[in-house]
C-alpha cells in the first residue's frame, strides 16, 4: 500500500490518496484545490475507484463531488452521516461558504468493509465528533478522521457533536489488539500505541 497526504483547504485537512500495488486508488476526505491531487494521481497512472469519507464537515467533503466527478470514482461515508451529509447547518458548510450537500453512492454501516483493489478497509463506528463519524481499518492502519488525533481528539462542540460518545469511541479505538499506524484528518501521523500512552483524551 502506497499514501500520500495532502493537507489542503481552510484549516488544513489531510486528503489522503491510498494505492495498491496495482494502482488501484481510493482517496480519503477531500477539502481544498483538487489539482495537486489530479496530478498525484496522472504521474502515477493511478485509477481512483472511491472517496471514503470519515465524517461530514465541510472540510473533510468540501472537494468531494467536484473530484468524484472528475474521477468518476463512488462516494462512500456512513449511513448514520446522512443528516450531517445532506444538512449545510450540520455540515457547518454555510457558514464558511457555499453551502455544501453530499449524497454517496453507497452508505456503510460498522463492520462492513470496503474493497478497493487488493485493499479492504473495514468500518468502525466512531461517533461523537459528529453523530456518523467512522474511522477506516486496513490491516494495521487506521485512518481516524477526527475522532483522533495525535495528543488529541475530535471537538464535540459542533452540530451532532457528543462528549461522552467520542470518550467511547477512544475506549474502543484503545482496546483493539495490537499497534496500529494512525494517519487523522489534521496533523502528523502516529501510532495507536502511543496515543495509548500519552494521549489524555484515551486515558479518560
Amino acid at each position: 500500500m502506497k499514501i500520500a497526504c495532502y493537507a489542503a483547504g481552510s484549516v488544513g485537512t489531510n486528503n489522503y490518496v491510498v494505492s495498491d500495488d496495482n494502482g488501484i486508488t481510493c482517496i480519503i476526505d477531500c477539502d481544498g484545490p483538487i489539482q495537486p491531487l489530479l496530478n498525484y494521481i496522472a504521474q502515477n497512472n493511478l485509477k481512483v475507484t472511491h472517496i471514503l469519507l470519515t465524517h461530514g464537515h465541510y472540510d473533510h467533503v468540501g472537494s468531494v463531488n467536484e473530484l468524484s466527478e472528475k474521477l468518476g470514482a463512488k462516494i462512500v461515508g456512513g449511513a448514520q452521516e446522512m443528516p450531517v451529509f445532506t444538512d449545510p447547518a450540520l455540515n457547518v458548510s454555510q457558514f464558511v461558504g457555499p453551502a455544501i450537500i453530499v449524497h454517496p453512492d453507497e452508505l456503510v454501516n460498522e463492520g462492513d468493509v470496503v474493497k478497493v483493489g487488493d485493499m479492504e478497509f473495514k468500518v468502525m463506528l466512531t461517533p461523537g465528533h459528529t453523530m456518523g463519524s467512522i474511522c477506516f481499518i486496513e490491516k494495521d492502519i487506521i485512518f481516524s478522521g477526527d475522532t483522533l488525533f495525535q495528543g488529541s481528539c475530535g471537538r464535540t462542540d459542533l452540530p451532532t457533536g457528543d462528549w461522552n460518545a467520542i470518550r467511547q469511541s477512544l475506549k474502543r479505538l484503545a482496546a483493539l489488539p495490537g499497534d496500529y499506524k494512525v494517519y487523522s484528518g489534521h496533523g502528523p501521523a502516529t501510532t495507536l500505541e502511543e496515543e495509548r500512552r500519552t494521549n489524555p483524551f484515551m486515558r479518560k
